[in-house]
């Protein structure tokens, strides 16, 4: 894989498309394509290798990640054919490798059919010690408001 970073001062270069990214321990993370995260090292100024995730997603799949503490990374993933959502955690993350454990089984989302988070704004975070998750979204119906849907690991989903 070859990435060029372009000089922004130049006025020969132009964003050909925009990912959510999440810092991490200084570096940033992000989704790219539907099977590997990229490591940017800002101190290095260079791109790590991709990073496996720990599930296969298509396109139309749902992939989001968010940070702990600065320690380790989070992704929710669901797809898009079914109503659950699968949470993950990095047990080890560096530059060069990660391992993750699954946070929580699927989610039961049968109370809220049509959650799909979109790219630009769904958003969640996780406490470990109450097994809680926050999903943050826009309302699809008006798209002016926020939404947040609270779980706990062994309770369905509601809204606030």
């Amino acid at each position: 894989m070859n990435i060029t970073i372009p000089n922004i001062n130049s006025a020969n270069w132009e964003i050909q498309f925009s990912a959510r990214c999440v810092s991490l321990k200084g570096n940033t993370q992000q989704k790219h394509l539907p099977e590997f995260l990229l490591c940017y090292d800002f101190t290095r100024e260079i791109f790590g290798p991709p990073l496996s995730l720990p599930f296969h997603s298509f396109n139309e799949d749902t992939v989001t990640l968010s940070s702990v503490r600065d320690e380790q990374l989070t992704v929710l993933f669901e797809r898009d054919d079914t109503l659950q959502m699968e949470i993950w955690i990095t047990t080890k993350i560096e530059p060069e490798t990660a391992s993750w454990s699954k946070l929580f089984l699927a989610v039961g989302m049968e109370p809220l059919t049509g959650l799909q988070f979109q790219v630009a704004a769904g958003n969640f975070f996780v406490d470990e010690e109450k097994k809680v998750v926050v999903f943050l979204d826009k309302d699809t119906e008006t798209r002016e408001r926020y939404i947040a849907f609270i779980t706990h690991v062994s309770v369905l989903m509601f809204q606030v």
